[in-house]
């Protein structure tokens, strides 16, 4: 067994990974990237195994949220950029930070298990198929959320006799062209390949929901809606309301903005939004609308060549596309590891989704179901992992992590996702690197109702660099948001209710009195 005393071994060399490959490095931590084929990317490398992109595929996030904190994209990047400029971007980046030469091609992790002293034995095969164990004294697990496909259990589909894939296995429109298809499921990934396949002449779509959502577009007000739905004032009205009363504030946005699906010929989701659901498209409700989309209900049943919906109604079809989720895939960490984890199909029991306490030197980006960008929050992670494993910032003590594992235990049995805001917010104050008024005053109004870009969070704190205020409202700009313009009619009225049901928050309070002197008329 190889010594790698000091190395931190990273599994996955998507986004989160190269993150924490360049943290660790910041750390002045010396970072074994595995991949376990010959490219970079994770996700956003189409072709991969471990990759579920499709050939028209664009982002459903903005560029600015897209991105990570000290590496803007080039000018003129697509506001939702496709999925090739997003793996460039990545390309670009592990050679600007220089990375490569810590990244191991073609190597599967097959075990990961605890060692002596704390430490981890890191198993692996390269493509010689040469095995290799090495001893690690930091693993950061950043392989990936969504590369296990999960199969919905359907009454009648082994029998049915057309084609049946997942999601993660659609490529393009034109390998269904002539054919009838069913797409099961209205999460993003639904709405989108049934919106593409609706786009083509020659096939007749069909859209299945269990239970229908309401539908955003991709952007709210003139503005990438990830830019104006994820922001610090959510988190302060998520403590201020009752969730059901957060809900209804937003069914009433996407209603007045959005309209309600049945009013385009879908079904009618639920009166409350928390019943409901939310996803995301653009050209679904349009085309729902025109008839070429045909939204139904769910599936009752399946029979050799048709679909029989729980209204009764049968269709027949030739293919079936099941958008149905996926399932937590860490197949080589130990039982041991597992069990500790209380590792399931949908979660694993982490405090703030990245550490154990009974884990110590083992930590995981990314694993987590999330509602918004993923680039912002799993920097933050790599940033905090590494800090603390640097000495840089306290490593939260047993207690503290118990009493948060206990907190997420309440959370999953109310809510399976968490969202950009929320976790953005939390991680940056488990970094130190949350913008403070004190310190940028002027950016009162967009510290609170604007978005959570990653710029933002190399402005202060641990690894504050001076070029991050110009970066930060460059990305204000891109998006037509100006520093220090006064509060919108709406945004005086929630920062006004934020202050009467969070008396105790003192920074609502100093971002109020700022704002109260920018509005102040010049003498």
């Amino acid at each position: 067994m190889t010594l790698s005393n000091g190395k931190v071994a990273i599994i996955g060399a998507g986004p989160s990974g190269l993150a924490a490959a360049k943290s660790a490095l910041e750390e002045g931590l010396e970072p074994v990237l595995f991949e376990q084929i010959g490219h970079l990317g994770g996700q956003w490398n189409q072709g991969a195994p471990h990759s579920g992109v499709w050939a028209a595929m664009h982002t459903n996030t903005s560029a600015i949220n897209t991105r990570f904190s000290d590496f803007p994209h080039k000018v003129g990047i697509s506001l939702f950029p496709h999925h090739q400029e997003i793996l460039q971007y990545l390309e670009s980046y592990a050679n600007h930070f220089n990375l490569l030469p810590y990244l191991r091609l073609h190597t599967r992790i097959n075990n990961v298990a605890r060692g002596p002293k704390g430490q981890y034995i890191v198993w692996s095969v390269n493509e010689r198929q040469e095995q290799r164990a090495e001893l690690f004294q930091h693993v950061i697990v950043a392989s990936g959320r969504y590369n296990k496909p999960r199969y919905a259990s359907l009454p009648g589909l082994a029998e049915f006799g057309g084609r049946v894939l997942h999601s993660f296995h659609y490529r393009n429109s034109a390998d269904f062209a002539g054919q009838r298809v069913l797409v099961v499921g209205n999460s993003i990934s639904g709405l989108e390949i049934a919106s593409e396949l609706g786009q083509n002449p020659t096939v007749r779509v069909l859209s299945s929901c269990r239970k229908p959502r309401y539908i955003l577009r991709k952007q709210l007000y003139g503005r990438p809606t990830d830019c104006v739905a994820f922001t610090r004032a959510a988190v302060y009205t998520s403590r201020a309301l009752a969730p059901a009363q957060v809900a209804e504030d937003l069914k009433q946005v996407i209603l007045s903005t959005c309209g309600n699906p049945a009013d385009f010929g879908a079904p009618r989701p639920h009166e409350s939004l928390l019943q409901a659901g939310i996803s995301m498209n653009d050209q679904y409700l349009d085309l729902a609308k025109q008839g070429r989309i045909s939204a139904r209900g769910g599936v009752a049943y399946f029979t050799a060549d048709s679909v029989v919906f729980q209204d009764g109604q049968a269709e027949p079809i030739d293919a079936v596309i099941l958008a149905t989720g996926f399932d937590v895939n860490l197949p080589f960490l130990s039982q041991d590891i597992r069990d500790t984890l209380q590792a399931g199909t949908d979660h694993i029991d982490l405090y703030h989704h990245t550490f154990h306490p009974c884990l110590p030197n083992l930590a995981f980006i990314g694993m987590f179901p999330q509602t918004g960008p993923y680039f912002p929050v799993v920097e933050l992670q790599a940033r905090w992992i590494t800090a603390c494993w640097s000495g840089a910032r306290p490593l939260p003590g047993r207690e503290q992590m118990e009493a948060g594992l206990a907190e997420f235990r309440s959370f999953k049995q109310r809510r399976y996702e968490t969202t950009l805001h929320e976790m953005a917010t939390q991680l940056a104050a488990d970094a130190g690197v949350a913008p403070s008024l004190e310190r940028y005053p002027e950016l009162a109004r967009e510290l609170l109702f604007g978005p959570l870009t990653p710029a933002q969070f190399r402005l202060e704190g641990h690894g504050a660099l001076p070029g991050a205020l110009a970066d930060y409202l460059q990305c204000l700009e891109q998006i037509g948001s100006y520093a220090g313009l006064p509060l919108a009619e709406p945004q005086y009225q929630q920062l006004q209710q934020l202050l009467e049901a969070l008396p105790q928050e003192t920074t609502l309070h100093l971002l109020s009195k700022e704002l109260e002197t920018q509005a102040e008329p010049a003498l």
